[in-house]
């Protein structure tokens, strides 16, 4: 049996560079450059690990303008097998719900027998993206994974979790959502012959969201999530002072407690 493993990336404004609207309280996106959230090259050489042991075809998805591409590129550079975008104005304003609703549609779609995820993503750090594709589809999940074992004679994936106090180690019946710990995946370099390809010939498949019959689930007036409000807190004025020794250092500490 060949595994369909769905592997989920997105376009994110570099973290370093990215601000808030303080009218809307939204991500101001408009001078950040776009890159690949950092979490997810963790969850794509998590997917093309399982390749690597087990017959597998991997798909890269991604939800969101066709400026997002790139991302897909990528990911069909470092070993990918197809990668599809989902782009739709209707999906304007998703807040986690109806993203993880057309990421779930996505992978049941492509009949994915394993969806890998990274943790969170840089632009919000929700978390709830990969529980939610799992909770939609009902389908078993695995979350803040390190490492994994493929039993494809048993149709299970194993993992291992990072647990408070210790780890964990779950098996899993396929389907199965796994959540990427962040850091634990090594990504691999992309090839020169994949680059290649990936930025001069590939073209990803493109749904909308009535091509996953969702078109009434999507956006911004069906998301639940809203910003109640934000405030911008000025910097504490801070001062520092050279001291010769501890002695000295303990008199000017008491000083200031007093």
């Amino acid at each position: 049996m060949t595994w369909t493993i769905v592997v989920g990336v997105k376009q994110v404004p570099d973290a370093k560079e990215v601000g808030i609207d303080p009218d809307t309280g939204r991500l101001d996106r408009a001078n950040a450059p776009a890159v690949m959230n950092p979490p997810d090259r963790h969850a794509l050489e998590a997917a093309l690990s399982i390749k690597d042991v087990v017959d597998a075809r991997v798909v890269a998805i991604t939800m969101g303008p066709p400026m997002a591409t790139p991302v897909l590129e990528e990911a069909v550079a470092m070993g990918c097998d197809d990668a599809v975008l989902i782009t739709d104005r209707a999906f304007a304003g998703s807040d986690t719900w109806p993203t993880s609703l057309t990421l779930a549609s996505a992978a049941d779609t492509l009949g994915a027998d394993v969806v890998v995820c990274g943790e969170e993503t840089t632009d919000s750090s929700t978390g709830q993206v990969p529980p939610g594709i799992a909770a939609h589809n009902g389908w078993a999940q695995l979350t803040y994974v390190e490492d994994l074992e493929p039993r494809p004679d048993e149709d299970r994936l194993v993992a291992v979790r990072d647990v408070e106090g210790g780890y964990e180690r779950v098996a899993a019946e396929l389907p199965v959502v796994v959540a990427v710990a962040y850091g634990e995946f090594d990504p691999r370099p992309a090839g020169l012959h994949r680059k290649l390809y990936a930025e001069n010939d590939f073209e990803p498949i493109e749904w909308t969201a009535a091509d996953l019959g969702i078109e009434d689930e999507v956006g911004l007036d069906v998301s639940p999530t809203s910003v109640g409000g934000m405030e911008t807190v000025d910097p504490v004025d801070r001062r520092g002072e050279v001291v010769d020794d501890v002695d000295e250092l303990a008199s000017r500490l008491a000083e200031v407690i007093a």
